[in-house]
């Protein structure tokens, strides 16, 4: 009995060495090392200022894919480019629904928005990059008053929060 457990246990610890050095062996095998990895990934973008059409906000992402700083460059048809150190990547986004409120005793205009985005056509770093997920919009904007106190279309103030999240393929 002795000598048969003493047989599995060696069996089982020759069979773990082989298994282990066939796992660290492909680990280092060089197509294992460009496999692609899919990861969820967040998009904070802000932009404060007085200006209602501003084309470019501050940009953070963040999450299991990569973590950055960069700017986010809006364009037309609802495509927007990322910008970060060592590459960029586009975004092409679709609102879906939401909804606006202007209060005329304020001057104050509210507006959200949800919708998808789809992530591609990267460079740098990002060469390869894509994903899909939602994003919600919040913009406030503190109309100016004119010389009869009425709201204007000229903001005195502006404030734009973009969050997004999804996943994200990095090869």
């Amino acid at each position: 009995m002795r000598k048969t457990i003493a047989t599995l246990i060696g069996a089982a610890a020759t069979v773990t060495m082989i298994t282990g050095a066939g796992l660290a062996q492909a680990s280092t095998h060089p197509a294992s090392a460009h496999r692609s990895v899919t990861r969820t990934e967040h998009f904070q973008a802000m932009n404060t200022s007085r200006s209602n059409n501003a084309t470019r906000n501050s940009l953070v992402a963040y999450g299991g894919a990569f973590t950055a700083g960069g700017i986010d460059v809006q364009h037309a048809n609802n495509t927007d480019t990322f910008r970060f150190a060592g590459g960029t990547f586009r975004v092409t986004h679709k609102t879906t629904g939401g909804h606006q409120h202007i209060s005329n005793a304020t001057c104050l205009i509210s507006i959200s928005q949800h919708g998808t985005y789809k992530i591609s056509k990267g460079t740098g770093k990002y060469a390869g990059i894509r994903g899909s997920g939602h994003f919600k919009l919040s913009i406030l904007v503190v109309a100016a008053r004119n010389a009869h106190g009425a709201c204007t279309h000229r903001a005195s103030a502006s404030q734009l929060l973009i969050q997004a999240s999804g996943p994200v393929t990095l090869p």
